[in-house]
């Protein structure tokens, strides 16, 4: 996980970002990694990691191996440390999803904006 970290750290810096957002991508592929290798690849297996920026857009994806493994909500334990994850995951992207494909694994997708204020607006209720 360190690596992938310190890529996603170094990547993101040599495309112009800092600060909060910088900090907060590497979390998330953090969090997003640890599920792939924990869960889906119990330590054993390949996990694949891309970044992509455009016009102050990024788009990471974490692959794994398995697509039976959907991610569902779950309530943690008081005070365990797990099960917090992908609600962290939730509230720091702007846009967050799975694609799965029988026998092509699992791609698990946010999307970020260096400039939150820039989000386009929610759609309204109607």
């Amino acid at each position: 996980m360190r690596t992938a970290r310190r890529q996603i750290r170094d990547q993101l810096t040599a495309w112009g970002w800092s600060g909060e957002r910088v900090d907060d991508l590497v979390l998330i592929a953090s969090e997003l990694v640890t599920n792939a290798v924990v869960h889906a690849c119990a330590g054993d297996g390949e996990v694949r990691l891309h970044l992509q920026e455009f016009d102050g857009d990024c788009r990471l994806e974490v692959w794994d191996p398995r697509h039976d493994l959907p991610l569902h909500p779950r309530a943690p334990r008081r005070f365990s440390e797990c099960g917090r994850g992908i609600d962290l995951v939730r509230q720091l992207a702007l846009d967050f999803g799975v694609v799965t494909r029988k026998g092509a694994g699992k791609r698990v997708w946010v999307r970020m904006l260096l400039d939150p204020s820039a989000a386009p607006p929610p759609p309204l209720a109607g």
